[in-house]
């Protein structure tokens, strides 16, 4: 009788244990990020862009993948300009004399900022260099809803002017406090507010301004960010 006893509990045991394992993970708590893979466009090398091979819907993904294909065609419109001036010009004196100068160059690469919660950030690299002492970089922000496959812009977190008053006032108290990064006459920033044109991207804290060279500070600083917190976000 003892085993028997003892058989059962054992048995009601491994029952327990597997009926645990076999819930279902709630879903607040899946954050298996979306798939994104690397392409190249017209397997031009210097022309790589982002797919999104897996999200919630199909309908949400073409949405997402036509907005990032109609970048990179953009982007080829560029390079293709770019290279036939550089033809042109092969036969100039100066090109003879100091070919690196004439040696044009355009390139497009992006970075995945922010992929979790069904929301994807991806932040294009489109560099150019035409001669001089270096090249330039344009900077451009996509932030998605992977549920519906619609942009997020700043209009979603600031819906009103107040709260785009409050952001401006918080990114040039940051400029500011940090003349290493941005610049340091005040005259620079008379013009500056935050729009909802502003390029940024989602991150855990809250949302990441970035700006283009020379926007807001020299070009040592490349392109600068700042955080808004969640509780500048937050309405009071």
């Amino acid at each position: 009788m003892k085993k028997q006893t003892k058989f059962l509990i054992q048995l009601m045991i491994i029952l327990h244990i597997l009926f645990l394992t076999i819930q279902p993970i709630p879903t607040f708590a899946i954050k298996t990020p979306n798939v994104v893979k690397t392409k190249q466009y017209k397997n031009i090398e210097q022309l790589k862009y982002p797919t999104l091979i897996s999200a919630p819907n199909n309908n949400a993904q073409n949405k997402v993948n036509k907005i990032l294909l109609r970048h990179i065609k953009d982007s080829f419109n560029r390079y293709s300009k770019l290279m036939k001036e550089m033809e042109k010009i092969k036969g100039d004196p100066v090109c003879k004399e100091s070919p690196s100068v004439c040696h044009y160059e355009y390139m497009t690469s992006y970075q995945l900022k922010y992929n979790q919660n069904n929301k994807l950030s991806i932040l294009f690299n489109d560099y150019q260099f035409t001669g001089g002492a270096h090249g330039n970089t344009v900077i451009t922000t996509y932030n998605f809803d992977l549920k519906s496959g619609n942009e997020l812009t700043l209009d979603t977190f600031l819906p009103s002017e107040r709260e785009y008053e409050k952001v401006t006032n918080y990114a040039l108290a940051y400029m500011k406090k940090h003349p290493e990064i941005f610049y340091t006459d005040p005259s620079e920033f008379t013009d500056f507010k935050v729009t909802n044109e502003t390029n940024f991207f989602l991150s855990d804290n809250g949302i990441e301004l970035i700006f283009q060279q020379y926007e807001v500070g020299p070009y040592v600083s490349g392109n600068p960010t700042i955080l808004i917190p969640l509780s500048v976000l937050q309405k009071k």
